[in-house]
């Protein structure tokens, strides 16, 4: 028999553990209901599994190891005789007075052969024709629907040296766009000669 006391203990200790189950399962629906509002930049600062493996001494000394870690920098020089990204010629330009001088003074390193001003004609028709036109002239297709470029054959750009060309198609001026991340080293010089075969042709 059960005495009067006992069940009033019971069911006091009842209450107890069931309103310690509502806090409990309060404070999960908070938890759920905080993350999901957590911003993208908000979840990416929450700590990582790797950063509590990185406290830990023996794993630390694998995560701080000799390895390059993804998406770091290594900080290793480069051999020598390695070529930056934007290529090994100098970074000259014409409307720099002092660099114009050294483009005035640059020649051609590739000889007028008949395989240059092929490769020439080749670079010439898919770059230059559109707006240029097939001799130059400054009557491509596209030249009917927008500015008109001057014409490469003009009195004007025979008087620009080699290196003033390659520069120009290297950089581009005014509206015409860069070339030279599509027309690169050599193939400029190519493109030069070809230029001043068709100056040739209309003198």
């Amino acid at each position: 028999m059960k005495m009067p006391g006992c069940a009033v203990r019971s069911t006091r200790c009842a209450e107890r553990r069931a309103s310690a189950h509502g806090a409990l399962r309060t404070a999960h629906l908070f938890l759920i209901l905080a993350m999901a509002a957590c911003t993208r930049d908000q979840w990416q600062r929450f700590p990582s599994p790797d950063d509590v493996v990185a406290k830990v001494p023996w794993f630390a000394t694998m995560h701080h190891g000799l390895a390059i870690q993804p998406y770091a920098i290594p900080s290793r020089p480069p051999v020598p005789g390695t070529v930056p990204t934007t290529g090994a010629a100098p970074e000259l330009h014409i409307d720099n007075d002092a660099e114009l001088a050294q483009l005035n003074r640059m020649r051609n390193p590739a000889a007028r052969t008949s395989e240059s001003l092929d490769r020439g004609q080749q670079l010439f028709t898919i770059y230059c024709y559109p707006c240029h036109g097939v001799a130059g002239q400054g009557d491509g297709p596209i030249a009917a629907k927008f500015v008109a470029p001057p014409s490469l054959t003009a009195a004007q750009a025979r008087r620009y040296s080699d290196g003033y060309l390659y520069a120009l198609i290297r950089y581009g001026r005014g509206i015409m766009p860069p070339y030279g991340d599509k027309v690169r080293g050599d193939d400029r010089w190519h493109l030069v000669n070809y230029l001043r075969l068709l100056q040739d042709t209309r003198k």
